[in-house]
């Protein structure tokens, strides 16, 4: 038991330590204690934002852990994921109040969540809130600037989805990937892990026939099959 509720804590501290301080904190701010400590995160996540109409967001990203030796953790942060959504909601608020400074517009962030999953082996952790005017609005125009453009460089994809009957219609940090809505799916634009978004800026207009518009990549069709499977996950920036 003691092993198992110290491997709980080891599993909690890695999903908000990764996710959320390597984030959103000012550099140097230590991740784990100890070697060992961290559970093995796989592959394939990515951090996505869910644009509304009127700018708002659903910020989401998901860690996934091979669960050969943390299945019972797991199981048991599952039951008590308290402090997880805590830790999470408290650094995606600090990050909100900063950006809101900085662009004069006033933001927040709510209704902090994890959801879990596992199968085959495999534990899905997946945080997400609702960010308040992220994206400035302009007449039917959305905006979607910082907290990205200050040196954000996501060492996973980067996802931006569109509202309904909107598209990318520009940006100033070209795209890897795009996706034209579909009848079960919204527009999509996703930035490779390691893509430098400095200066990034990327405006979403209402779509005309839903083809998305401005000079981006051809359509691909596994970013929209990433998002129905919805692996989402963490991106990590640092200021300049």
């Amino acid at each position: 038991m003691i092993r198992t509720r110290g491997r709980v804590v080891a599993l909690a501290v890695a999903v908000a330590s990764i996710a959320v301080i390597g984030a959103f904190l000012a550099p140097g701010v230590a991740a784990l204690d100890g070697p060992g400590a961290e559970p093995a995160v796989e592959e394939g996540s990515s951090f996505v934002v869910a644009l509304d109409a009127d700018g708002d967001a659903t910020v989401s990203l998901v860690l996934t852990y091979d669960l050969t030796d943390d299945e019972a953790a797991f199981e048991e942060l599952r039951e008590r994921p308290e402090n997880v959504t805590a830790r999470f909601g408290d650094r995606m608020t600090r990050i909100a109040e900063r950006t809101g400074a900085e662009t004069e517009r006033e933001m927040s962030v709510s209704d902090a969540r994890a959801d879990f999953e596992s199968t085959n082996g495999t534990g899905v952790v997946r945080l997400s809130a609702t960010w308040t005017n992220l994206a400035a609005v302009d007449g039917d125009r959305l905006v979607v600037s910082e907290p990205f453009e200050s040196a954000f460089r996501p060492d996973r994809p980067f996802v931006l989805v569109a509202p309904d009957g909107y598209a990318l219609a520009d940006t100033t940090v070209e795209a890897d990937a795009t996706a034209p809505a579909t009848e079960t799916g919204a527009a999509t634009a996703e930035w490779a892990a390691g893509t430098d978004l400095s200066g990034f800026s990327a405006t979403l207009a209402p779509a005309e026939g839903g083809v998305t518009g401005g000079s981006l990549p051809t359509p691909l069709a596994p970013t929209l099959a990433l998002l129905v499977a919805g692996l989402l996950g963490y991106a990590g920036w640092r200021r300049a």
